[in-house]
This record gives structure tokens, C-alpha cells and sequence, in this order.
């Protein structure tokens, strides 16, 4: 063989192997774009829905939050109460401290309460749980929408417990809508002390 004839030889090679790689058909390259497409959608569906539900866990943490905080300095406040009073449109409770001679009791501010009479007021204003012991109203749990306190009366009329209901930003629409969160909260000292007599 001579080289002219070699040269030609590979050329032909190269040309069919070129005729053979001539690419997509106008109908593989439509399904091969349609399966993208539905693989792009439920990509993003998927996202959304995640998207979504993060949100949602993150709303339902600070409602979470902020009811622990809000159970917490009420139930400490009222456990440790000689008496409470809710004002007319049951939206304010004020806790009346008597401390005993021995041991602390502390406000909802965390400060020492030493003199009987002492108070705390709780009331929320649509944007958060404030308390006031004295020294002015301050923040003490965020997102309180509502906040509702009826009294537990004993079969004499005395109050031994309060129930407290309160709707909070970010809770489930089922419980919202229900009216909100309730929990009970007894007078503990003040039924221990009225027990000892």
C-alpha cells in the first residue's frame, strides 16, 4: 500500500466514523427536554414543600418559646401568691406576696421581694407577656396575642387557682382559632398556709 492510498483509507475511516456520531434525533432531544422539565417541577415542589414546612417548624419554636417563658414566671409568680385579683375585663392578673420569714421569694423581674403587699401585674398588649413589680412594665415573653385569666374557686368562694388562657403568634390555626392555650395554676402557699391553720 502506498501512503496516498493509506491516507485515503483513514479518511474514509474518519468520514463514516463521522457519518456515525451525527448526534440526537429531533425526537430524543423533545423527551430528553420533557424528562428535564418534570424533574425540574418536582424538584421544585419538593423545595417548596420543605421551604414550607421549615417555616412552620421555625413559628411553632418561638410559640413554643415564648409559652415556656410565659408558663414559667406566671406559674413561679402564682405558686408562690398569698392572693390574686384579675381586673373586670379578665385580661391583667396582679399576684399580692406575703413572704415568709425564712427562704426568698422573687418578683417576675427576678428581683427579692422582702415586704408583704408586694405585687406583680402581668398584662400583654397584643405584642407580648409585660409584668410590672413595681418599678414599671417590662417584657418578658414575646408573640402573646391574647391573654385571658379566670379564677378557681372553692366550694366557699375562696380563689385557690387561676386558669390562664392566651393565644400566641406562630401556634396552630386549629388552636388559635379554639380560643388559644390553656393551662391551670394553683396558689400553692396560700393553700399550704390555709392548711397548716
Amino acid at each position: 500500500m502506498t501512503v496516498v492510498g493509506l491516507n485515503r483509507m483513514q479518511t474514509n475511516n474518519f468520514n463514516k466514523k463521522k457519518a456515525q456520531q451525527g448526534g440526537f434525533s429531533l425526537l430524543e432531544l423533545l423527551v430528553a427536554m420533557v424528562i428535564s422539565l418534570i424533574l425540574i417541577f418536582a424538584c421544585t415542589t419538593l423545595y417548596s414543600s420543605l421551604k414550607i414546612s421549615m417555616t412552620t417548624a421555625q413559628e411553632l419554636g418561638k410559640a413554643q418559646e415564648s409559652l415556656r417563658g410565659a408558663f414559667y414566671l406566671m406559674s413561679r409568680s402564682v405558686y408562690q401568691a398569698e392572693s390574686v385579683s384579675i381586673n373586670g375585663a379578665g385580661d391583667q392578673l396582679t399576684v399580692t406576696y406575703n413572704p415568709p420569714l425564712t427562704g426568698e421569694i422573687y418578683s417576675c423581674l427576678g428581683k427579692p421581694i422582702s415586704t408583704a403587699g408586694s405585687t406583680n401585674t402581668y398584662s400583654s398588649n397584643g405584642a407580648g407577656l409585660f409584668c410590672d413589680d413595681g418599678t414599671g412594665a417590662e417584657l418578658i415573653a414575646l408573640d402573646i396575642k391574647t391573654l385571658n385569666f379566670t379564677t378557681i374557686n372553692d366550694a366557699s368562694g375562696t380563689i385557690n387557682g387561676l386558669t390562664v388562657t392566651m393565644k400566641i403568634e406562630g401556634m396552630p390555626a386549629s388552636l388559635f382559632d379554639d380560643g388559644g392555650l390553656t393551662f391551670t395554676l394553683a396558689l400553692r402557699q396560700k393553700i399550704l398556709l390555709d392548711l397548716a391553720l
